[in-house]
């Protein structure tokens, strides 16, 4: 997820507000784990932050507690930036990092990590990477919340009309579908179309590949860093807590 190779480069104007609706649907679950988080145990870590909707809600989940919001897509951590900047309470608490999470400045003791809708973005060899180490920075009590998001498996979409969003007179929309492109993966095709006067105004095609897990498969390869999965909430929501074991 470098700078060079983001998939956002083109969509990341239009994330944020097609975004909103999940968090708004899952936020209260999120909440809930974030509550079993351990305070004052070093700062919590939004991986893969975007424009700051899970930032925020850790700010409110934790209050006082430090986060450093990781996001390296240029797009969204320019609205991710402005988010904080216009809060004066995020403005104390959020240090933001442009690397991605492979080579973002980590402390050696976060106390809790959130990675919402970005799991897929990494190869099973990267996210062995990741569990390695992150599993030794976790404080007592820490755990990694993240969310396995369909498909699980390598599968035909069709497409379909993920999102709409009216502003003033208007409608930005949203399209999604997908195609198998290797045993792990699929390849989504999203199209955001800005409407107005009942016509196209304007549309932007993107196309990226999307890492699919299962729930075995996210247990069989943290199992060996000692970390637990365990499932959180409803299972719509597809959240998990990756515990330390022990």
């Amino acid at each position: 997820m470098s700078e060079h190779n983001d998939p956002y480069a083109r969509s990341g104007q239009y994330i944020d507000i097609m975004i909103a609706g999940w968090w708004e649907h899952h936020g209260e679950t999120l909440v809930e784990a974030l509550g079993e988080l351990p305070s004052d145990a070093g700062p919590v870590v939004d991986a893969g932050a975007g424009g700051g909707h899970g930032t925020r809600l850790v700010a409110a989940a934790l209050p006082g507690a430090r986060i450093l919001a990781v996001e390296p897509s240029l797009p969204l951590r320019t609205v991710l930036l402005s988010r904080i900047a216009e809060d004066a309470d995020l403005r104390d608490r959020v240090t933001v990092d442009g690397d991605d999470l492979l080579s973002a400045h980590l402390p050696d003791r976060i106390g809790g990590m959130v990675m919402a809708n970005l799991i897929g973005h990494f190869s099973p060899h990267e996210r062995d990477r990741l569990w390695e180490d992150l599993a030794p920075r976790l404080a007592p009590g820490a755990f990694i919340l993240l969310n396995l998001a369909a498909p699980l498996k390598p599968e035909r979409v069709e497409r379909a009309r993920m999102s709409e969003v009216r502003l003033g007179d208007r409608s930005y929309v949203g399209w999604a579908a997908a195609e198998p492109s290797g045993p792990e993966r699929v390849n989504w095709h999203m199209t955001y179309e800005v409407r107005g006067d009942g016509r196209v105004l304007a549309s932007d095609d993107v196309r990226y590949d999307w890492w699919t897990i299962t729930e075995e498969a996210l247990r069989a390869e943290t199992s060996p860093h000692r970390l637990r999965a365990v499932p959180h909430g409803p299972s719509e929501a597809g959240l998990y807590k990756l515990l330390p074991e022990g």
